[in-house]
Formats: C-alpha cells, structure tokens, sequence
C-alpha cells in the first residue's frame, strides 16, 4: 500500500494532462465514427430508394455488353483480377463477385477519407481511408488461411476415401467425385468443394475452364498434395486416364509426411514450454533480484524500466523479441499438412 501511495503522489500531477488527451481523443473518435455511421445510413437509404431503377439499369446494361461478358470468360486474367477472383471464390463461393467487392473497397476509402477530412489533415485522411479500404482483403485472406489450414489436415482421409470410391465406380472419375462429395464426416471442408467443382465440372466441355475449376481445390489447400490431386483430376476428365496409382503414390507420401509433422511436435515441444513459460519466469526472477537484492526500490524500478528512454527501449524490444519467438514457434508446430 505505501509503494502505490509513493507512485501515486510522484506521478498525480500527470494524470490530469493525459486525462485532457485521453478526453479529447476519444471524442475525435466518436465524431468519426457517428459521421461514417450517417454517411453510411444516407447511402444505404438512397440505394433502398432506388433499387428497382439501380437493377433495372444494371440488367439494361449487362444486356447490352452480353456478347463482350461472354469473349471475356475465356480471356486471360491479369495477375492481381485472378488472385482477387480466386480468393473471394473460396472465402464466400459465388455469392460476392470481384467488381462488388471493388465497389465495397471503394465506398469505404471515400466515406473513411471524406468524415476524416473533418478533424484531420488530408494526407492522414486519405492514409486512414486507405487503411480501412483494405481490411475487407486482410479479412478474407485471415480467413483463406484458416480454411488452408484446416483442411490440409483432411488430406490423408479424403484422398483414401476418393480412391475407394474411385476403384468401386469401376475407375468413373464422375461417380468417385459424387461418392466422395457425401463423405462429410472427417473430410467435411474438402468434400464441400468436390461437389462444388463436380458440379462446374459437368456443365462445361472446355479444357481451359475445366482447368481452371480443378485449379480451385489446389488454391484453397495450398498444398503439394492437393496441386497432384488437382492435376490427376483434369487429366482422368479430359483424356479418362486411370489416376489409381497416382491416387496411392499420394496417400503414401501422405501418410509419410504424417510421421515427419508428430516427429518435429515432439522435438519442438520443448522449445515451445522455454518460450511460453521459461522466459516470462526469467524476466520476473531479474525484477526480483534487483529488488530484493540490489536495493532497488520498486518504485524506482519502474520509473527506470518505463520512464526512461533507455529502459522502455530494452522494456520494448524484449517483449517484441518475445512476441516474435512465439510467432516462430507457433509457425513451426503448426504448419500446413504436407509433404
């Protein structure tokens, strides 16, 4: 109790100066977002009032460019329109398309960057409107990685249940898709997607498209296995050729990297329990020492630890040291499942 009196009485004549700041920050805050709020009821209002004429505008003009919608199906993408497309195929299937999401993208820099204009300088405003423009992007690649992730680990199963299936539909690359496509029990995410191109598949007779389809699965895993996988299945639609032993030579790599991914959790797990556990104690033994031993007062500690520009220099670069060490273990333990 008398060291916080101590700390109080050095530092109360502070605390109302970061009071004002603290106050007045979060009323810039509040007055951005109650703007961007009105900004976004006032465009959702008038895109309600007009609907019907902003749709019946939209097929008017999606007939007249009907013969160049087509020509461009077949055209070649660039490199930034493909990633987007392939991204927004997995993360949300067919139900945002690319020039929407643009619109979204779009309508959030103007809106950001326009209530911003208010209470800041242009360049911070457009920096700002910038910055939110792109976290639906960030958000969707979060959640690509996360739908990566998971379903490599369906690799091994779902490869043996497709060359099951495969062998009893008498080598029917179409019948194995569907059989497979049920088994949603260990092989839920995967399975999803066999019937989703199973049924792109069927509607087109198009090397490129088919191509292109096939290419979806290797997308969404990311993986060495799942590139095979998507390879063999082009190759057995177009040609018919029989994909079984590479079917086999797939699962037994599968099944080899297995054993490599629980040997390398074994041999990290202690360099896991050094970082979580074994570091925090080491830092909590220094402040004990310094205080018990040395005779540095707590007080006096803290205020050289972070009032100091060289004790929160070496304060922030340990914990971002300690951050980073825990990202690179977390990176190595939980890899994506692959050979």
């Amino acid at each position: 109790m008398r060291v916080c009196l101590k700390i109080f009485q050095t530092y109360w004549h502070v605390l109302p100066i970061i009071w004002i700041e603290v106050e007045e920050r979060v009323r810039e805050v509040a007055a951005t977002i109650i703007g961007g709020i009105l900004y976004s009821m006032a465009f959702g209002g008038y895109v309600m009032l007009y609907s019907e004429e902003i749709m019946s505008l939209g097929r008017k003009f999606m007939i007249r460019n009907r013969l160049r919608v087509a020509r461009q199906r077949y055209r070649r993408q660039g490199a930034a329109s493909k990633h987007l497309n392939q991204v927004l195929q997995v993360t949300s299937g067919n139900s945002l398309k690319s020039a929407h999401f643009l619109w979204l993208c779009g309508l959030l820099f103007m809106g950001v960057s326009a209530v911003g204009m208010r209470s800041m300088s242009g360049f911070a405003a457009l920096a700002t409107g910038f910055i939110t423009a792109l976290l639906p992007y960030f958000i969707l690649r979060v959640k690509l990685e996360i739908i990566r992730k998971k379903s490599s680990f369906e690799g091994e199963a779902f490869i043996g249940n497709f060359l099951s299936a495969y062998r009893m539909s008498n080598y029917n690359i179409f019948e194995a898709m569907e059989k497979t496509g049920k088994e949603k029990q260990q092989t839920k995410t995967c399975s999803e997607l066999m019937v989703k191109i199973l049924l792109e598949i069927r509607n087109t007779t198009n090397p490129i498209e088919i191509g292109r389809i096939s290419n979806q699965f290797a997308y969404m895993i990311n993986t060495n296995w799942s590139k095979m996988f998507a390879y063999n299945i082009r190759l057995a639609v177009l040609s018919g050729t029989n994909i079984a032993l590479a079917l086999e030579d797939i699962l037994i790599q599968l099944r080899e990297a297995k054993k490599a991914s629980e040997e390398r959790k074994r041999v990290n797990s202690e360099a896991a329990r050094m970082v979580k556990f074994f570091i925090p104690a080491l830092y909590g033994l220094s402040v004990f020492m310094s205080i018990r031993y040395v005779g540095i007062p707590i007080e006096r500690f803290i205020y050289n630890q972070v009032f100091t520009s060289q004790g929160f220099m070496l304060l922030a670069a340990s914990v971002f040291l300690f951050i980073l060490n825990l990202a690179l273990v977390e990176f190595v333990n939980h890899q994506q499942f692959d050979y």
